[in-house]
Formats: structure tokens, C-alpha cells, sequence
């Protein structure tokens, strides 16, 4: 797969495939209207902020966004970016691992333009993306924090002992939070 810059030649490719993404949900949800085009792909065409996948000369996926903007969905002071229903899509077959490639590649440019927190609209009923971006960190910040308040039926770890490290001892974890710090730096996790 490679994977290029969104440019305004490529939105009647990114149409056709945006609409195909469409009219799979109208399928589970009839009260959505027909439509004939998606606008929007001319206008994020030029910013700069959105990618294609390509497979043997065709294109098989695009991730588009705005451009990024201060307060990010107004919950945070960060800068943002969302990509709108239609400035995104896939075809059908690999579409999970498609998405997960142009998210690395879209990645990179965001945040380089210092957008931090990102929104992509999705179909309801596209689950393999759904699960695919989930796994990438998008509705996950929590998740090992939240659980039932009960006793863990878990096997006791004999031999183990769990404790604050002493500060005399930070040097020689530090090669290690750096090399986590290093890894969760790089796309897609940022």
C-alpha cells in the first residue's frame, strides 16, 4: 500500500468510495436521504491535512481533515482536527487495516501542525473500524482505569515484591521510561 497526500485530483476517486461507505449504512439505517456527492472533498482537498491509500494504481482508502483549531471540541485547551462524515472512507475489503495506515500517515501531519487531539466520524455500523481506531487510543484513555470496584480473583505472584522505588534507584529505570516515551511518541500513538 503507499500511501500520498489528498490532493483535488483525487476527489472523485474518494467520492466513490466515500458513497459506497454511505449507502453500506443506509442498509441498517433507512431514514438517511440519497445522496449523489460528497462537497466537502474539494474544499479539505487543498489544506494539506489529508492522505490516500493507493493498491496497484487505485485508490482504496482517504483520510481527510479540517484544518486544525484551538480548543479542541471545547473540552480541552488543545489544538484539534476532525474529519467529517464523508471525508473519509475505505473499500470493504481490508478496511480495518486500511484505516490504520492512513491514520499513521494523517497522524504525523497533525500533529506536526500541533493538533494533539483528534476526531474522526465514523458509520455506526462499521465495526472493524471502529474497533481498529479504538485500539489506536480514540475512546481508550481510560479504559485500564475503570472497572468494578471488587476483589481481583487472580493468583497471588509469590516471590514479586511491588513497592514505590527509592529515588536512589530512578537512574536505573530511566533508560526505560525513555524508551517507552520514545515509542509512544511515534505514530499512531503520539
Amino acid at each position: 500500500m503507499i500511501i500520498r497526500d489528498f490532493e483535488a485530483k483525487h476527489t472523485e476517486e474518494a467520492a466513490e468510495i466515500a458513497l459506497g461507505a454511505y449507502h453500506y449504512e443506509r442498509a441498517f439505517t433507512h431514514e438517511l436521504p440519497e445522496i449523489s456527492g460528497i462537497p466537502i472533498l474539494k474544499q479539505l482537498s487543498g489544506n494539506g491535512f489529508g492522505v490516500a491509500a493507493f493498491e496497484g494504481g487505485k485508490m482504496v482508502g482517504f483520510l481527510c481533515s479540517v484544518e486544525p483549531f484551538e480548543n479542541a471540541f471545547r473540552s480541552t485547551d488543545a489544538r484539534g482536527v476532525f474529519s467529517p462524515m464523508g471525508a473519509n472512507g475505505a473499500v470493504m475489503e481490508n478496511h480495518g487495516r486500511i484505516y490504520a495506515a492512513l491514520y499513521q500517515a494523517a497522524a504525523k501531519k497533525w500533529v506536526k501542525a500541533g493538533a494533539v487531539s483528534h476526531a474522526i466520524c465514523l458509520y455506526e455500523h462499521d465495526e472493524e473500524v471502529k474497533q481498529q481506531l479504538f485500539r489506536y487510543g480514540f475512546g481508550m484513555r481510560c479504559l485500564d482505569a475503570i472497572r468494578p470496584m471488587e476483589t481481583l480473583d487472580c493468583a497471588v505472584c509469590s516471590g514479586y515484591e511491588f513497592l514505590e522505588l527509592p529515588r536512589e534507584d530512578y537512574a536505573s529505570v530511566y533508560p526505560l521510561h525513555l524508551a517507552l516515551n520514545e515509542h509512544y511518541c511515534s505514530s499512531p500513538f503520539l
